[in-house]
């Protein structure tokens, strides 16, 4: 247990840190480009087919958390520290600093998703679509009353409780393979679905159905109250002792050499399914409107499962986490974390089981319009809400885009998102004969400034295009 949370606390901070906040290319949504399918079936491309070139077709890379940057962890100190580089664990640092930037729930996100092999084509008022991916999902919920107990201590709830009901943990790796079709209803409608067969990889699912630390005010010892259950498929072994308590969780043996590894990615045992949704409507000549629903869908994990389930009410005393914050000791963070996890494990002693069980995906509600103020120019805004567990993520974007040349599109936007307002996007296009090249971001700043911003995220690939139409209203421009 010890190992395995230490990891992933690990990992998130790999992820967050250097980029800061960030989520799902929003800006996507409204281009004329055949990855805008993957965010609204309805979608139509206007050549009569395309293909993606395999791996370098549609990659995304990004990252969401909800309240810090890197430059609220480390920054330069003050003082006689102003010519060196401090954390937030600084003894001149006030952490009370930090902590008000918090929200009672926070979360850090990162994703990854990129195209093994994709193309479509148009069947008369019909586009069929078909494509394989595979996607990195996590997400990592974690309340500011966790972040207060770590660096304020238990004397900050005596006679009082924390709630750390909203932590949570779900990291999934599964492949995608998609159909959908996208029907031309009328002039003025498009409808679109997808189904898509999942296979899942690995995945690590902590569940918080309730958990909350009293501490007395008279002896500052803690009472947990606890429902959590931990659920893996992963080449892992839970090893217990002869009275049948979790010791560690360590790899199995022989996983970790990259034959096995590679063999282990390559030939995933968990079936899954889902699918997407999606409509366009023209109300006017220059106003259209769309919406739709992704990842409607669970994966059923049963290949490598362990189960570790911990409910009921537990007593402690805690630990001394004060020696970190002294400059004159040798104690370090992570020996006052693994004291903490090694603490957990002997209280919370888990029950240990392997079966079967069944996660879903995060749903996505998109909803948009456009309105064309030249043939070559449109505006744009975008709502868009995912759902996380027990938690709701949601932007809103409002773009401009224009087609400058036939082979040269542009985009520019603006994305509120995770309490950030700095969000500003860009979008470029180019195409010469049948290859065409796109890049965008709904965060231009964080790419420029990577310390300073709590937003990177980005989209890029290539296409080839055939049989593409003369441009006109309905087409184009390439973005809308």
């Amino acid at each position: 247990m010890k190992r395995v949370l230490y990891f992933v606390t690990a990992g998130w901070l790999l992820f967050a840190l250097p980029e800061g906040r960030a989520q799902e290319v929003n800006t996507l949504y409204h281009m004329r480009l055949p990855q805008a399918n993957l965010m609204n079936p309805a979608s139509q491309q206007y050549c009569d087919f395309y293909l993606n070139i395999p791996v370098a077709g549609a990659t995304s890379v990004t990252v969401s958390s909800s309240s810090v940057a890197f430059n609220d962890l480390i920054f330069p100190g003050t003082g006689e520290y102003s010519d060196s580089l401090i954390t937030i664990l600084h003894p001149s640092y006030n952490i009370d600093d930090f902590l008000v930037k918090l929200q009672k729930k926070n979360h850090i996100a990162p994703s990854l998703s990129t195209n093994i092999l994709s193309f479509g084509f148009r069947s008369r008022n019909l586009y069929f679509h078909f494509g394989v991916m595979e996607h990195v999902s996590s997400y990592f919920g974690y309340p500011k009353d966790l972040m207060v107990l770590m660096f304020k201590g238990n004397s900050a709830f005596a006679g009082g409780r924390a709630d750390l009901s909203s932590l949570s943990l779900d990291a999934t790796a599964y492949g995608s393979f998609g159909v959908g079709v996208s029907a031309r209803v009328s002039d003025a409608l498009s409808l679109g679905i997808r189904a898509k067969f999942l296979s899942g990889v690995a995945n690590a699912a902590l569940k918080n159905h309730g958990t909350y630390l009293t501490v007395n005010e008279e002896d500052y010892t803690h009472t947990l109250e606890a429902d959590l259950s931990m659920n893996f498929s992963a080449p892992v072994e839970i090893r217990t002792d002869s009275a049948g308590n979790v010791e560690d969780i360590v790899l199995k043996d022989d996983y970790d050499t990259p034959e096995n590894i590679l063999y282990y990615l390559t030939h995933p045992d968990n079936p899954g399914f889902a699918f997407d949704v999606g409509a366009e409507y023209r109300f006017a000549e220059r106003f259209q409107v769309s919406a739709s629903v992704l990842d409607l869908g669970m994966i059923r994990w049963k290949r490598d499962v362990s189960n570790l389930v911990s409910k009921g009410q537990f007593v402690y005393r805690g630990i001394d986490a004060s020696p970190v914050f002294d400059v004159n000791d040798t104690t370090t963070l992570d020996d006052v974390a693994e004291q903490l996890l090694d603490s957990l494990v002997d209280i919370f002693q888990p029950s240990v089981e392997h079966e079967a069980y069944t996660t879903s995906l995060s749903p996505k509600l998109f909803i948009g319009g456009t309105y064309s103020v030249t043939p070559s120019v449109r505006l744009g805004v975008l709502s868009r809400t995912e759902f996380r567990q027990k938690n709701i993520i949601q932007s809103f974007t409002f773009s401009a885009n224009t087609s400058v040349k036939r082979w040269l599109n542009f985009t520019f936007s603006y994305t509120l998102a995770n309490n950030a307002y700095n969000n500003i996007g860009v979008g470029l296009s180019l195409r010469g004969g049948p290859i065409q090249f796109y890049f965008m971001t709904d965060y231009a700043l964080g790419l420029a400034f990577p310390d300073k911003s709590r937003a990177l995220g980005g989209w890029f690939g290539l296409n080839l295009l055939f049989g593409c139409k003369e441009r006109v209203m309905d087409d184009l421009p390439l973005f809308h």
